[in-house]
This record gives structure tokens, sequence and C-alpha cells, in this order.
């Protein structure tokens, strides 16, 4: 079961920053434009540290991070405490939802010992790149995502307490929503809650490549003499009980960026495992609607470059497509994204699944209206749309002691940068 403690944040100091404009997305759903407009809304924002723009983005967030210590831009908390963090925000058909959880500092632990389990597989260039910024930073910028099966009702007791007064915390974002932050720090409630979340075990829901690099970064600074102690054995983590109503999970889409070739010659073989249906729709929207009405297994839409409309593709012998996936562990074969990933690239269209992605060749999008759009403004040749996973699916593979594939779900939404940042270093 897990560890979890309060800590002493390192914080943006409101009196120097306009909250508001400081806040940014996880480093890995950021493109260029949008790094570009949250560069315009602040010299503080965030994505200085997690996705600097500069040559050696690496020091460059060290020497930000260092500064803004120094002039008073980040500050300290002088007692450590747990953090309610609750978003508000809008769903793609526009409807207003909201998420609540917990901010802490969660003992890092190997996947074996099985208290904090994965959910989908990593990918080494990405852990690369998160490990140069731990190293320079020597913090945590940004909380990793977790969720557990809750049923112990002080917790929920605990956090709704803690909103009857104001937030300590309370700011937007460049995308529309809300977010508001309570300290818990009262001793009976910290005591409380450790005890708590040492009954429970996390499943990773978003952040799988930080917290592999946590246990690099972990591991390296204890192989260098350092103590198993120290705040470096712990790391930023957003406790969410699997049955918050505000849990939302969205499928994510996949589009084939490299040469097509002839696409009759890819329909061809996609006909042999599959019933393709031609459906006339103008927009991502209907299709999506479609596609979630199937009730059968491994069920996918398809949008093609060059053929108007779209295509539901549905199996036509499910027995034959579990003995093609007979290595496959049997918990990930019913997954629509396995069936995408390992059967319809990797056996059907002789796709390179992991080579592709690191190329660019296969790129990924939770945005319906971008996997549709992006065939007919022709920045993609194909998009393969997915059903939204279950939180009862991700649970059963975790609890198998198995892993979807890279980039299997997508929590809405992204946990934001900026709120607070945990420091590796005991001071």
């Amino acid at each position: 079961m897990i560890t979890a403690r309060p800590f002493r944040a390192l914080h943006y100091n409101p009196d120097v920053v306009d909250m508001d404009t400081v806040l940014a997305p996880p480093y890995d759903v950021i493109d260029d434009a949008e790094r570009d407009e949250l560069y315009a809304r602040s010299s503080h924002n965030a994505v200085r540290l997690i996705l600097s723009k500069e040559a050696d983005r690496y020091a460059a967030a060290g020497r930000d991070l260092a500064a803004w210590r120094r002039d008073g831009v980040l500050v300290r908390e002088t007692s450590p405490n747990f953090y309610l963090y609750v978003q508000e925000f809008a769903m793609p058909d526009g409807s207003l939802r909201e998420r609540s959880g917990v901010l802490a500092s969660v003992r890092l632990e190997p996947f074996a010992d099985g208290n904090i389990m994965p959910h989908e597989r990593t990918f080494p260039k990405a852990k690369a790149d998160r490990l140069k910024i731990m190293e320079t930073c020597r913090t945590n910028l940004s909380p990793i995502f977790g969720i557990y099966p809750s049923g112990d009702d002080r917790i929920a007791e605990i956090c709704a307490r803690a909103r009857k007064d104001s937030p300590w915390t309370d700011a937007g974002d460049n995308r529309g929503g809300r977010h508001r932050v309570w300290r818990i720090g009262a001793a009976d409630d910290v005591a409380v809650l450790r005890d708590c979340y040492a009954n429970t075990r996390v499943f990773i829901a978003d952040g799988h490549h930080r917290y592999e690099t946590a246990l690099e970064y972990r591991d390296r600074r204890r192989a260098a003499g350092g103590d198993e102690q120290a705040a470096y054995n712990y790391l930023l983590m957003y406790l969410c009980p699997m049955e918050e109503s505000g849990l939302v999970i969205l499928p994510t889409h996949r589009l084939w960026c490299g040469p097509l070739g002839s696409s009759d010659e890819w329909l061809g073989k996609l006909e042999q495992a599959f019933s393709v249906e031609a459906v006339e729709v103008s927009n991502a929207k209907d299709l999506q609607t479609r596609l979630e009405a199937e009730s059968a297994k491994g069920v996918l839409a398809l949008r093609l470059r060059g053929h108007g409309g779209a295509y539901l593709l549905r199996p036509k012998d499910w027995g034959a497509i579990e003995r093609a996936l007979s290595e496959v562990p049997a918990v990930l074969r019913d997954l629509d994204v396995t069936v995408l990933d390992a059967f319809v690239f990797e056996q059907t269209l002789g796709v390179d699944y992991l080579e592709d992605t690191e190329a660019g060749r296969v790129v990924y999008t939770h945005e319906d209206d971008l996997a549709f759009s992006s065939v007919e403004s022709g920045n993609a040749q194909a998009a393969f749309l997915l059903r939204a996973p279950k939180i009862e699916e991700v649970q059963s593979v975790c609890l198998a002691g198995e892993v979807m594939p890279q980039k299997s779900t997508y929590f809405h939404p992204k946990l934001q940068t900026g709120l607070v940042f945990h420091v590796l270093d005991d001071e």
C-alpha cells in the first residue's frame, strides 16, 4: 500500500504574478502554437520550465527556476500540507463538469511491488527528455495523476470540510478551465489522510513517463550516496478516487502521417478481416456517435485520404482475431486499442508501431474533430477513431499485472502545471 505525506509546496507568489497567466498543461499535449501562446501570457508561465523554447531547454529551465526562486516569484511553504485540488472543465460537447482529488508527496515504489501500478506502456525517448529536466531542476514540476478504489468516506469528509473555506488558490488556464486549491494541514486531518492512503493501491492514470523517470532519478541519487528518506524518494501525485463523478476518459485516436501508397490497397487488406461499411457523415461528432453505438468487440472507425465520408470496421470473425493475438495477454485482447495497434497496424498493414511513432508517422490525438479534419486537410493520410475506454477496463488490466498499449487513454482534462511544485532536495 502507498505512503503519502504532506509537503512544503513551492508555489507562485500571488503578490508578484497573476495566477491566471502562469498555468500550463503537461508538456506532452502542448504543440508549438500553444507554447507560443503560453509564452505570451506571462514571462513566468510554467511552460518555460517544462517545455522551454531555448536551444538548451534543460539548462534554461534550471536557470529560470533558480531565478524565480531568488526573485520571489516562487516561494516555499513554511509548513507541510496536503492540497485539495478541484478542476472545473468543459466536456467536448460543451457541458461543464468538476473533478477533485488531493495533491500529496507519495513514496516512489517499483511497479513490481504492486502498490503503484501502471496501465500503459511508455516510450524511451520521452523518459530521457524528462530525466534531463528533473536533473536540472531537482523538482517535480507536474503532478502524476493517480486513481484509487475508494471505500473510506473519511477522505471525502475532510475535503468537503476544506471546501467550506475560501480557496488558497483560484486560477484560470488558457483552455477555459478553473483550478482551485485548498490547504489541508491540520494535524488530525493529516493523520487521517495518511492512514486512509496507507490502505489503498494506486493506478497511474497519466504521467507514466514521469513516474518511471522519477524512479531512475531516485536510483541515481541513491547510488551517489543518497538517503533513502530524502525528498527525492517521493514525488508529486494527484490522488483521485475511481468513483469520482468527474473522472472522464476520452479515446486517443491514431493518425497515419506516413506515405499511404494506394488507399484501395489498404481497404483491400482490411476487408480480409473486417466488414467495411461506408458511412455518410459530415463531421467527427456524427462518426464518433455511430462508433460509440456499436456494442461488438473490436469495432473501429476509419477516415481515409481520397475517400469521402468514413468507414466502420467490424470484425468478421472475432475468434480469428483472438487467434492472431494469441501471444497478447487475455485481459488485453478485447481492447479496441489492442485490435488497432497489434492487429490492424502491425499484422494487417505492416506498420512498425514503435518505430513509426518515434519517427512521427503515427500521431495521437484525443480530439475527434482534429482526427476527422486532419485527413481532409492532408495533414494525415488516414485516421483511425476509437471508442472511449472504460475505467473498469483500466482497472482489470492493472490488477492483472499487465499494461495497455501506449496512448490508450486520455484522462480529461489534464492536470495543470504551476499550482504547486515539489522540491526534491531537503532544505
